[in-house]
């Protein structure tokens, strides 16, 4: 297969460079030389054997509260929507410190090794404080253990998610789990984990596809989830951003600012939510009182300047008060431009309808300040791959969606006003000729490489392959239902895709 080269010259001359490598037909990954656009600072001397030491041990790594590692989908952050209360030890930021780092490599054809058995215990009593408040409750502590036997005390325990949550206490009276680890006790070298009862490839095969892509996203795999001792299903495990190690091998620095988009919670009344569209809220950043702090919860950084969304702020403002003649060069300048089109065409294939820009939530930014820019990070990818229903009236892309969705005008019929009409990040980026150009020619890269039956297809049965042998009947009913819904929707959704590229320049 040819490879495709995407080239872009932007202020200071500096030179950007994208290259989708092909082999095999199907096998796409992206050329780890892109200093700039993967926030590798050449002049930064690199370590050839990547070892990442323990959150603690960063000397960036200031953030280290268990309590700024919550859901924010959920209300058990217990951390004021980021803001931290206790008495302030300093106001002065750390030094930057860059230490040796190499940018991470995929191969699309890396697959999970096996499916462990992992187990929560709690407490009876635990257990019930959880159920009384499933949205709100504190975390529990518990023991967990892995898939070599090894456990992991004093790990903090709670539920996860929001209306996903609800709907599945409801309808199968399972539980979706966040599991949090001591800073010297983490388990795989990340203090927390989430463990979604998906008895399907979705977000798996979501996640996968991004990350062959090189856009950021947390690992995952299947695993067989036990609460003391009793299998509960067949479940996703899969690391969270807010996690120093995990922006540290990502990134290549773990003391930028992360906030995670949104709050939309079940217990919410439409008025108290908050969304996160990348509008304007104000010139204020840094009083208690600032419009961004609702809408973007700042993960990290909250100890040390719990008030500060400067960061956020000022990029958005930016954003939407920078003239046409010079947004190309700003966007290229502050933002991880690269990455976000790959996300686009990917989000646009699987019909990724619960997430940026179909509804502001379901993501995470991250300011890096190794390559100085702001990077989109995808977030519950699980709503994927679907046709749209009439029992269904959320999702609104399904197989027939434009490739252009939500990013030309407003597509998506409103069941919620307060969520907005404006998508200024990715609207006013596909505006400008040239990216709307390069979107084009990614997703044409990514549809003869990935976005395809024959590789989509082959990669649902080699991971059924290895999970179908572990899991219930019950779940294996599910999983091959899901598996023949994922695969027809593909078929389908590239006859769609592929015709309206051959009708594009």
């Amino acid at each position: 297969m040819a490879c495709v080269a995407y080239k872009k010259t932007i202020l200071m001359s500096a030179v950007w460079l994208l290259v989708l490598s092909c082999s095999n037909d199907s096998d796409l990954s992206l050329s780890a030389n892109n200093a700039a656009n993967h926030g590798n600072d050449p002049n930064t001397p690199h370590a050839s054997d990547n070892t990442v030491s323990t959150d603690s041990s960063h000397p960036s790594a200031t953030d280290t509260d268990p309590h700024n590692h919550g859901d924010s989908n959920n209300a058990n952050n217990n951390d004021n929507n980021g803001v931290d209360t206790s008495p302030q030890t300093s106001t002065d930021p750390p030094p930057l410190v860059f230490l040796p780092w190499d940018p991470p490599t995929f191969n699309n054809q890396e697959l999970p090794a096996g499916m462990p058995v992992v187990n929560i215990e709690i407490s009876a009593e635990d257990t019930q404080s959880l159920d009384a408040n499933p949205y709100t409750a504190d975390d529990v502590l518990g023991v967990f253990t892995d898939g070599n036997g090894k456990s992991y005390a004093q790990a903090r325990i709670n539920y996860r998610g929001a209306f996903q949550l609800k709907n599945l206490i409801e309808l199968t009276g399972l539980r979706n789990w966040k599991v949090k680890f001591a800073a010297n006790n983490m388990y795989l070298n990340r203090r927390e984990w989430n463990f979604n009862y998906e008895p399907h490839f979705r977000q798996k095969l979501a996640l996968d596809l991004l990350r062959f892509a090189d856009v950021r996203v947390p690992s995952a795999q299947h695993v067989i989830l036990q609460v003391n001792g009793r299998n509960q299903g067949m479940y996703l495990q899969y690391e969270d951003p807010d996690s120093k190690n995990w922006l540290f091998d990502m990134f290549g620095y773990d003391d930028g600012d992360l906030y995670k988009a949104a709050l939309d919670t079940p217990l919410q009344k439409d008025h108290e939510k908050c969304f996160a569209t990348f509008e304007t809220l104000g010139t204020d950043f840094t009083s208690a009182q600032n419009g961004y702090m609702c809408h973007y919860n700042k993960k990290t950084n909250h100890k040390r300047a719990p008030y500060d969304y400067t960061t956020i702020g000022e990029f958005i403002v930016a954003l939407n008060n920078t003239p046409e003649s010079e947004i190309e060069d700003w966007f290229y300048a502050n933002f991880d431009v690269e990455s976000f089109l790959s996300y686009l065409a990917i989000s646009n294939f699987i019909a990724n309808w619960d997430s940026y820009p179909q509804r502001p939530k379901n993501f995470w930014i991250y300011h890096n300040p190794r390559s100085q820019n702001l990077i989109f990070i995808p977030w519950d990818l699980d709503n994927t791959f679907y046709e749209t229903s009439i029992w269904d009236q959320y999702n609104q892309m399904g197989t027939t969606a434009s490739i252009f969705y939500e990013l030309d005008k407003h597509d998506y019929r409103e069941i919620h006003p307060i969520e907005g009409t404006e998508r200024p990040l990715a609207r006013r980026l596909i505006k400008i000729p040239a990216v709307r150009q390069a979107y084009i020619d990614r997703y044409r890269a990514l549809v003869a490489s990935m976005l395809n039956p024959a590789y989509l297809g082959a990669r649902i049965d080699e991971l059924n392959a290895i999970v179908s042998p572990h899991i219930s009947s019950g779940d294996r009913t599910e999983l091959s239902s899901a598996n023949t819904d994922m695969k027809s929707f593909v078929e389908k959704r590239h006859t769609h895709v592929t015709n309206q590229l051959n009708a594009q320049p």
